[in-house]
């Protein structure tokens, strides 16, 4: 998904689109002022002839490689964002199951006069605080699949369907600490978010049989639904803390991996005209409404 939505997004730029094209315009003229000054008198000017060289059109070819790659970034931030926010919208919406549930346990066990009032109201706010959180992140899902769209060219109301179900961030098919060179400050940076990551692992584990203890203590009436409600609050945190991780690291590999290699920036940028032979290489051609 995230590369096909790379591809839709470059060709969709029109920034991109009149770069090419003013680097086909000038392959044309640079072609055309060599047809008419000629072999000879090129030679008699020597080095005074004012026709651009090799450098300037490489300069040109530069710039649009430049673009794409910092727009192929752009989406691969914006798309990661954007699965990041479904998975906490998907998790906030699990929590309110949960809370509902805790609600209704707290009520039977307060018209049973097992439990003061006190439970039945930490229920509730503790359902009402988890509503409007959902509300909000929906509200910041809603926002960076708008982003996306934009970046790509298309409806957001489109890419939404598109983008559905959520899904899991999943990792790049590479090995972020193994192409980082190890003089690369981003390779530290990059091992440091590996670890953080493990250790929220682990302490969500831990946390989820705070949780579930908690939960059977309260329901079998040895445990009281204060250190329920705390179990509950700190394993939302780490989960949430854990997915951010996550997706500040695959975000941060994916930028990594992308500086790697630039040559695929340049593809299709190849001289469609000129006086030397017909590259070989493909080429792009550009019909686009420019300033």
């Amino acid at each position: 998904m995230l590369a096909a939505l790379v591809r839709q997004g470059l060709e969709a730029s029109q920034e991109i689109s009149c770069q090419i094209a003013s680097l086909r315009s000038f392959d044309e003229e640079t072609a055309s002022d060599a047809r008419r000054i000629g072999a000879r008198i090129g030679r008699f000017l020597g080095d005074r002839s004012t026709a651009p060289g090799p450098a300037a059109r490489e300069e040109r070819v530069e710039r649009v490689a430049l673009r794409r790659a910092r727009l192929a970034r752009q989406i691969a931030a914006a798309y990661v964002d954007v699965r990041r926010l479904q998975q906490d919208v998907a998790i906030r919406s699990a929590l309110r199951n949960q809370f509902r549930d805790n609600a209704e346990v707290a009520q039977f066990r307060r018209e049973a006069g097992l439990v003061p009032a006190l439970d039945g109201a930490l229920a509730r706010s503790q359902d009402e605080v988890a509503q409007g959180e959902l509300g909000f992140a929906q509200g910041r899902l809603e926002d960076a699949v708008g982003e996306l769209a934009r970046l790509v060219g298309e409806r957001p109301e489109a890419l939404a369907a598109r983008l559905a179900p959520p899904l899991p961030l999943t990792d790049p098919p590479v090995d972020p600490l193994a192409m980082a060179q190890a003089d690369d400050p981003r390779r530290a940076k990059l091992a440091d978010q590996i670890l953080r990551e493990a250790r929220l692992g682990q302490a969500l584990a831990e946390s989820r049989r705070t949780v579930r203890d908690a939960r059977s203590a309260y329901r079998g009436g040895a445990g009281s639904f204060a250190t329920l409600y705390v179990a509950e609050a700190a394993a939302n945190a780490v989960e949430l803390a854990l997915l951010d991780a996550r997706a500040g690291r695959i975000a941060a590999t994916l930028d990594l991996w992308a500086g790697q290699d630039r040559d695929w920036a340049r593809e299709g940028l190849a001289p469609v005209v000129g006086t030397h032979p017909p590259a070989t290489a493909e080429t792009i051609t550009v019909m686009a409404a420019c300033d």
